[in-house]
């Protein structure tokens, strides 16, 4: 039985043509490789950076998957009416599988999916996820990653020429949202950082160019500062440290920006800052900014910072 097999590499990914997939279509991805035998119908993503790319293909997704914290239907098994960010594109009211990372097979093979798709967080699970559908898991967190991995998504989907509009959005969309931020940064250092808040409210992680959101800003004209390490932690004194001309906070798990900004605003030293009086300290959430991480969360950002950034 013939196959067509289908390279991670961007440049190849983005050369390949937008004829019809011929099934079954063999895709390389993080987890393996797998070969799907049909156009898939029934689609279950497994956390919010896939449902992001599903959903700028056009697929609504029969199942869900994601951490009890971030939806307000705990029950497995039922459907879900709330997901943030991204819910007002989602038409399906897809069934809660539960854990993206650990979803209940029961519930998962219940739905009779033809594809499930999720990152490789879940490749403890890939082997028994594999037994209920083709799967694929994809690398999602670093920079320009979902630009790699949409055209072999859409590949196994038969959405080819529905990538290449997506794509040719987001490129137009960032040189719009670039020729207005770069000017009014230009030479100024960046700092972004997120905040769980409460008992941590003085510690801050740093995002940096190499991740998705750092990335991302650096694309958009910010010039993005780089902590020692990946993920590298600093204190308040590490913030007067690095004394950057402007600050992105991001509120992380039950934290939220306005509390962000109230700790920040209350802080002797932050408070202090250079970038805070110069009023260039935004505060904004961490679930659009980290978590989703695909073309429709980067078009929710560039229309965010767009606000934000230029009230003044």
């Amino acid at each position: 039985m013939r196959t067509r097999l289908f390279s991670l590499l961007v440049g190849t990914a983005l050369g390949t043509a937008t004829a019809a997939t011929t099934y079954p279509v063999t895709v390389i991805h993080s987890a393996g490789t797998t070969t799907i035998s049909k156009k898939p119908l029934r689609v279950v993503a497994l956390g919010p950076h896939a449902l992001d790319l599903l959903l700028s293909l056009g697929v609504q997704p029969v199942g869900y998957g994601e951490a009890s914290t971030f939806i307000k239907t705990p029950a497995f098994g039922s459907p879900i009416r709330d997901i943030r960010n991204l819910g007002s594109r989602v038409t399906s009211s897809p069934v809660n599988v539960g854990d993206r990372f650990n979803p209940n097979l029961e519930i998962l093979a219940s739905l009779k999916p033809d594809l499930i798709v999720g990152e490789d967080y879940a490749a403890q699970v890939y082997p028994q996820l594999s037994r209920v559908a083709p799967t694929l898991l994809f690398k999602g967190i670093d920079h320009n990653e979902w630009q790699k991995t949409l055209p072999l998504l859409a590949r196994a989907l038969n959405r080819e020429s529905a990538a290449a509009n997506v794509l040719a959005t987001y490129t137009k969309g960032m040189q719009t949202t670039r020729a207005v931020l770069a000017p009014r940064f230009r030479g100024q250092k960046v700092l972004v950082v997120w905040t769980g808040g409460g008992e941590g409210k003085n510690t801050f992680t740093i995002s940096d160019h190499n991740d998705w959101t750092g990335g991302l800003l650096s694309d958009l004209g910010l010039g993005v500062v780089d902590g020692e390490k990946r993920d590298a932690v600093v204190s308040v004194e590490g913030l007067v440290a690095l004394d950057p001309d402007a600050v992105i906070v991001l509120a992380s798990g039950s934290n939220t920006p306005a509390r962000a900004r109230a700790d920040w605003n209350a802080g002797a030293l932050t408070s202090r800052l250079r970038a805070t009086r110069a009023g260039q300290v935004y505060f904004l959430d961490y679930h659009l900014f980290r978590r989703i991480r695909g073309p429709i969360a980067a078009q929710l950002i560039e229309r965010q910072l767009l606000r934000e950034m230029t009230r003044n």
